[in-house]
């Protein structure tokens, strides 16, 4: 009898000292930045569309997108429920829709309208001039950092939703 309360307190014993050794595994993990890795596997953020999303939204939603562009008016546009904000600085339309993220794995993803039918309109006009970094595919262009700087991680993705709207999704 002594022998197997020895053994279920021994089993007990063993158990504490694994799930500790789990609950401390777990906490180097979800502070160390891992945590976006581990919350990525099982879902993506509220706030992250990805362009299946968007480009769904967007064709639900164009004729209220054109006639904000049109009008050169974006509080409509920015009244749905997907657009967070519009600016028109820089020759195109930016309508952003969401971002998430901290550090360096921050992502943004939004459209723009480029009444040139630019698709790198983004970078062409304003900040630093990317476009000879950008590598055609077939869904569309891609600028992925470490290909031009090897500490790099910037990835910046655009796909065409209609003539002059473009699909962006930026992580820095």
């Amino acid at each position: 009898m002594r022998t197997a309360h020895f053994a279920v307190r021994t089993c007990f014993r063993v158990l504490k000292r694994l799930l500790i050794i789990a609950l401390a595994v777990f906490n180097v993990l979800l502070f160390s930045g891992c945590s976006i890795l581990l919350t990525s596997l099982g879902r993506m953020d509220d706030d992250e569309k990805p362009f299946d999303y968007l480009n769904d939204c967007f064709l639900r939603d164009f004729a209220v997108i054109v006639s904000a562009v049109k009008n050169e008016q974006y509080d409509d546009a920015i009244s749905l429920s997907w657009i967070k904000s519009a600016d028109a600085d820089g020759g195109y339309v930016d309508f952003y829709c969401g971002g998430s993220g901290f550090g360096s794995q921050t992502n943004y993803t939004g459209f723009f309208f480029t009444p040139d039918d630019d698709p790198l309109a983004m970078w062409r006009k304003s900040g630093p001039d990317l476009t000879s970094c950008f590598v055609e595919t077939k869904d569309g262009w891609e600028y992925r950092e470490h290909d031009h700087n090897p500490g790099g991680d910037n990835v910046f993705i655009v796909k065409k939703l209609a003539p002059c709207y473009y699909y962006y999704y930026l992580h820095y």
